[in-house]
């Protein structure tokens, strides 16, 4: 799996929105989310553990009933930012495995897989 890097805010960009600063770099601000399903464990410990359907593999379920949205975007050009919606939409949403890298690059995290038993 391949990650974009996501820009860490520095200090003079933490009072921007995340329109104004897609706006700043010339690029629309698309957002979406996504579902991560936590159940209580099995185990009957009162802890949350991630549902089966989070890690089998497939791509998370959209938090968003209507998929990626541009209701923020500070452009000028709606019929191009449209248009880039609707490709961001067709995309497909990552994996847990997929969310855990975007995470971990996100966060400064280097990520080394444990040894399977």
């Amino acid at each position: 799996m391949t990650a974009t890097t996501t820009n860490i805010p520095t200090p003079a960009e933490v009072y921007m929105s995340q329109g104004e600063r897609a706006l700043a770099r010339g690029t629309h601000y698309i957002e979406e989310s996504i579902w991560v399903y936590l159940m209580r464990d099995w185990d009957g410990i009162d802890r949350w553990v991630l549902d089966p359907v989070t890690v089998d593999g497939c791509g998370l379920d959209s938090g968003l009933e209507d998929g990626a949205r541009n209701s923020e975007c500070m452009c000028e050009d709606r019929d191009e930012c449209n248009a880039v919606r609707d490709r961001m939409d067709r995309l497909p949403l990552p994996s847990a495995d997929g969310l855990l890298h975007l995470l971990a690059e996100s966060l400064g995290y280097t990520l080394t897989r444990a040894a399977r038993r």
